[in-house]
Protein backbone atom coordinates (compact mmCIF):
# COMPACT_ATOMS: atom_id res chain seq x y z
CA UNK A 1 0.00 0.00 0.00
CA UNK A 2 2.90 2.38 0.78
CA UNK A 3 4.15 1.96 -2.70
CA UNK A 4 1.07 2.95 -4.29
CA UNK A 5 1.20 6.28 -2.09
CA UNK A 6 4.63 7.01 -3.43
CA UNK A 7 4.06 6.22 -7.09
CA UNK A 8 0.69 8.62 -6.69
CA UNK A 9 2.74 11.38 -5.07
CA UNK A 10 5.46 11.16 -7.69
CA UNK A 11 2.95 11.59 -9.97
CA UNK A 12 1.37 14.44 -8.65
CA UNK A 13 4.85 16.17 -8.43
CA UNK A 14 5.32 15.57 -12.12
CA UNK A 15 1.74 17.17 -12.93
CA UNK A 16 2.39 19.84 -11.03
CA UNK A 17 5.65 20.70 -11.87
CA UNK A 18 4.51 20.15 -15.52
CA UNK A 19 1.77 22.79 -15.28
CA UNK A 20 4.27 25.51 -13.65
CA UNK A 21 6.70 25.18 -16.95
CA UNK A 22 3.91 26.28 -19.54
CA UNK A 23 4.30 30.13 -20.23
CA UNK A 24 1.25 31.53 -18.50
CA UNK A 25 -1.25 34.65 -20.00
CA UNK A 26 0.63 37.59 -18.87
CA UNK A 27 -1.72 40.14 -19.29
CA UNK A 28 -1.03 40.72 -15.53
CA UNK A 29 2.00 42.54 -15.83
CA UNK A 30 0.53 45.49 -16.76
CA UNK A 31 -2.20 45.78 -14.38
CA UNK A 32 -0.09 48.79 -12.73
CA UNK A 33 0.75 50.51 -15.81
CA UNK A 34 0.48 54.42 -15.38
CA UNK A 35 0.47 57.28 -17.82
CA UNK A 36 1.60 60.92 -17.92
CA UNK A 37 -1.03 63.25 -19.79
CA UNK A 38 1.02 65.41 -22.35
CA UNK A 39 -0.24 67.67 -25.42
CA UNK A 40 0.70 66.41 -28.56
CA UNK A 41 1.81 68.52 -30.78
CA UNK A 42 2.23 67.20 -33.83
CA UNK A 43 -1.86 66.47 -34.00
CA UNK A 44 -3.11 68.77 -31.46
CA UNK A 45 -4.60 66.79 -28.97
CA UNK A 46 -3.91 65.70 -25.43
CA UNK A 47 -2.23 62.00 -25.31
CA UNK A 48 -1.08 59.68 -22.85
CA UNK A 49 2.72 58.37 -22.55
CA UNK A 50 3.58 55.57 -20.55
CA UNK A 51 5.47 55.10 -17.48
CA UNK A 52 7.34 52.08 -17.21
CA UNK A 53 8.19 50.37 -13.80
CA UNK A 54 12.31 49.14 -13.60
CA UNK A 55 10.22 45.61 -12.90
CA UNK A 56 8.89 45.97 -16.23
CA UNK A 57 11.66 47.07 -17.92
CA UNK A 58 13.70 44.53 -16.72
CA UNK A 59 11.12 42.45 -18.79
CA UNK A 60 11.28 43.62 -22.00
CA UNK A 61 13.16 41.03 -24.73
CA UNK A 62 11.65 38.04 -22.56
CA UNK A 63 9.21 35.36 -24.10
CA UNK A 64 5.32 36.04 -22.80
CA UNK A 65 2.06 34.79 -23.65
CA UNK A 66 -1.29 36.19 -24.10
CA UNK A 67 -4.02 35.35 -24.50
CA UNK A 68 -7.59 37.39 -25.82
CA UNK A 69 -9.34 38.47 -28.44
CA UNK A 70 -8.33 40.29 -32.00
CA UNK A 71 -9.90 43.27 -32.49
CA UNK A 72 -7.98 44.19 -35.64
CA UNK A 73 -5.74 42.64 -38.53
CA UNK A 74 -4.19 44.38 -41.33
CA UNK A 75 -1.84 43.01 -44.04
CA UNK A 76 1.18 44.91 -44.90
CA UNK A 77 3.93 43.27 -47.10
CA UNK A 78 3.75 40.23 -45.94
CA UNK A 79 3.38 41.15 -41.98
CA UNK A 80 -0.18 41.36 -40.38
CA UNK A 81 -0.64 43.58 -37.51
CA UNK A 82 -2.70 42.56 -34.83
CA UNK A 83 -4.30 44.70 -32.33
CA UNK A 84 -5.25 41.63 -29.19
CA UNK A 85 -7.31 42.69 -26.28
CA UNK A 86 -7.75 41.07 -23.35
CA UNK A 87 -11.61 41.26 -23.37
CA UNK A 88 -14.05 41.12 -26.28
CA UNK A 89 -14.48 43.64 -28.35
CA UNK A 90 -17.64 45.49 -26.56
CA UNK A 91 -15.33 45.94 -23.65
CA UNK A 92 -11.85 46.85 -25.08
CA UNK A 93 -10.06 49.53 -24.51
CA UNK A 94 -10.96 51.46 -28.13
CA UNK A 95 -14.90 50.50 -27.28
CA UNK A 96 -15.70 50.01 -23.34
CA UNK A 97 -13.72 50.91 -20.38
CA UNK A 98 -10.63 49.35 -20.35
CA UNK A 99 -7.36 50.94 -20.28
CA UNK A 100 -4.83 50.80 -22.15
CA UNK A 101 -2.71 48.02 -20.54
CA UNK A 102 -4.96 45.87 -21.81
CA UNK A 103 -4.32 45.91 -25.47
CA UNK A 104 -1.34 44.52 -27.36
CA UNK A 105 0.24 45.32 -30.70
CA UNK A 106 1.07 41.34 -31.93
CA UNK A 107 3.92 41.25 -34.90
CA UNK A 108 3.16 38.59 -36.85
CA UNK A 109 3.84 36.75 -40.25
CA UNK A 110 0.48 36.90 -41.89
CA UNK A 111 1.20 33.58 -43.90
CA UNK A 112 1.03 31.42 -40.90
CA UNK A 113 -2.66 31.98 -40.56
CA UNK A 114 -6.20 33.84 -41.28
CA UNK A 115 -7.53 35.20 -37.63
CA UNK A 116 -11.55 36.32 -37.41
CA UNK A 117 -11.93 39.27 -35.87
CA UNK A 118 -13.22 39.31 -32.03
CA UNK A 119 -12.51 35.40 -31.87
CA UNK A 120 -10.20 34.39 -29.05
CA UNK A 121 -6.33 33.28 -29.87
CA UNK A 122 -3.08 32.78 -28.34
CA UNK A 123 0.24 34.51 -28.70
CA UNK A 124 3.97 33.74 -27.59
CA UNK A 125 6.65 36.25 -28.60
CA UNK A 126 9.42 38.96 -27.38
CA UNK A 127 7.95 41.43 -25.05
CA UNK A 128 8.46 45.50 -26.12
CA UNK A 129 7.29 48.59 -24.90
CA UNK A 130 6.71 51.29 -27.04
CA UNK A 131 8.22 54.30 -24.99
CA UNK A 132 7.44 57.19 -27.16
CA UNK A 133 5.41 56.52 -30.64
CA UNK A 134 1.83 58.01 -30.01
CA UNK A 135 0.99 56.15 -33.14
CA UNK A 136 1.61 52.73 -31.81
CA UNK A 137 0.40 51.00 -28.56
CA UNK A 138 2.19 50.69 -25.88
CA UNK A 139 2.67 47.08 -25.22
CA UNK A 140 4.14 44.84 -28.28
CA UNK A 141 5.04 41.02 -29.14
CA UNK A 142 7.87 40.71 -31.76
CA UNK A 143 8.26 37.84 -33.49
CA UNK A 144 5.56 36.61 -32.36
CA UNK A 145 3.86 32.76 -32.93
CA UNK A 146 0.48 31.62 -32.69
CA UNK A 147 0.02 29.64 -29.05
CA UNK A 148 -2.49 26.78 -28.44
CA UNK A 149 -4.46 27.28 -25.01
Amino acid sequence: MRQIYTLFAIMMLTFVSSLSAQPRNEWRLFANLEFDEYFNEDIGTYDLKPKFTQELLALEGQEVVLLGYIISSAKTDGFENIILSKFPFTSCYFCGNAGMETVAEIEFDAKKSNFRIDSAYGFKGKLAFNKDDPTRLVVILKDAEEWDF
